[in-house]
């Protein structure tokens, strides 16, 4: 114990009596070392917790009724509504109507220059608010969105109209504009509709859809109180696993059940790419702060060699001696670790959601993970004891004389 006392005696006084600017510069180079891995890190997360995000709000929500297996559509959807509803979790609950359809954009009208793309047409409940469980109304940039009576009229995504920069994909209708028409095939029929409004969510599903009104999208099915899913949206979106499980156990137990957490597999799989991106990048920073603790104590020992001699002379152990760099290592990556990170949660991330990064899949913004900050700072703790303790042995464990004439 006096060991240890002495060790941080001797560390304290190293720190207190150098060049204070020196410390400074080497903490802000700590600092900077720590702050661009939890940087990098952190908009990685950013970028999967868009993806997820937009999948939520935009195509599934929080959790998704579809058909019995080997159906289309579920038939009686008004009664499993009237029988969710009311949950009290549940706080918004509509029906979707969704068919697979073509849509042509027929430029000059003699079909040999026609765009077709493959997408889904939705028939979208406009009466009832609460039916709105995606707000698509105010992703709204150019026209409008539906309104009561828009017969032969739809609003589309700008990832199928086209026109627009930072798409993510290569091929779409070639530019439509708003106040222009489209057909759109179906079933073996076809029918025009005037594009009214374009919407972009920067989800990719949605963003190549098209909107009708759900009764005109009834009289082209020919059928009614049906729907191809039903989307609950829940206050509490960590409460979908059990709502799930609810359901599962209830008289709707033919229906396919899912939370929202089963349909992001492109989420999940880049988010699980992006935490091995993110674990080789805190071993590489990691490496670089022990590198620079490295240099920092090798370079201090060799302007020392006489007063480590001295100390050594005058009987303080080797261990005694060895240990107070470890201690000088450690502390300048657990004050720059801090430092990086009081900055990256109070400065960078504040800014990032007052002006989040543009990308095609959403609107990004920093998101600090807390294992990916532990993980950081043991492994920059690390960094400091190995990249300390490594010069201070070689060097610290020389003869005496050697110390003290070289």
């Amino acid at each position: 114990m006096n060991d240890i006392k002495l060790a941080f005696f001797l560390a304290w006084k190293s720190l207190s009596r150098g060049n204070k600017s020196s410390l400074a510069l080497v903490v802000v180079i700590m600092m900077i070392v720590f702050l661009n891995l939890l940087f990098t890190d952190s908009i990685f997360a950013g970028i999967s917790k868009s993806i997820n995000a937009n999948k939520v709000e935009y195509q599934y929500g929080e959790v998704i009724i579809e058909p019995k297996i080997g159906e289309t559509f579920i038939i009686d959807t008004a009664s499993i509504i009237n029988s969710i509803q009311d949950h009290s979790e549940v706080y918004k609950i509509a029906p979707i109507t969704e068919v697979q359809v073509t849509y042509v954009n027929e430029k000059e009208g003699d079909g040999r220059d026609d765009e077709r793309i493959g997408s889904s047409l939705v028939g979208t409940d406009i009466s009832d608010n609460s039916r709105q469980v995606f707000d698509i109304k105010s992703k709204i940039i150019r026209g409008r969105f539906l309104q009561d009576g828009d017969y032969g009229k739809i609003v589309i995504g700008s990832g199928l109209s086209g026109g627009f920069s930072g798409g993510m994909f290569t091929n779409d209708l070639g530019g439509v504009k708003v106040g222009e028409r489209i057909m759109v095939e179906y079933g073996g029929g076809r029918k025009e509709y005037e594009i009214i409004g374009i919407f972009k969510t920067k989800s990719s599903g949605m963003d190549r859809k098209g909107f009708i009104l759900d009764k005109e999208m009834y009289s082209i099915l020919g059928v009614n109180n049906i729907s191809s899913s039903i989307v609950l949206r829940l206050h509490n979106p960590d409460e979908s696993l059990a709502i799930v499980r609810q359901l599962r156990n209830s008289q709707f137990s033919e229906y396919q059940i899912g939370p929202w957490q089963e349909k992001i597999a492109l989420g999940a799989g880049v988010g699980e790419s992006f935490d091995i991106i993110g674990s080789l990048l805190r071993v590489i920073g990691s490496l670089v702060a022990g590198l620079v603790i490295f240099i920092i104590i090798f370079v201090d020992i060799v302007n020392k060699r006489r007063q480590v001699g001295i100390l050594k002379a005058i009987g303080i152990t080797e261990g005694v001696i060895i240990n107070s760099y470890i201690i000088r290592g450690i502390f300048y990556a657990a004050v720059g670790s801090i430092l990086g990170y009081l900055l990256m949660q109070y400065g960078i991330v504040g800014a990032f959601a007052r002006h989040p990064i543009d990308l095609p899949m959403g609107d990004v913004v920093p998101f600090i993970k807390s294992g990916a900050v532990t993980s950081s700072v043991l492994f920059f703790l690390v960094a400091g004891l190995v990249g300390s303790a490594f010069p201070a042995v070689q060097e610290i464990r020389k003869k005496i004389l050697d110390l003290l004439y070289h």
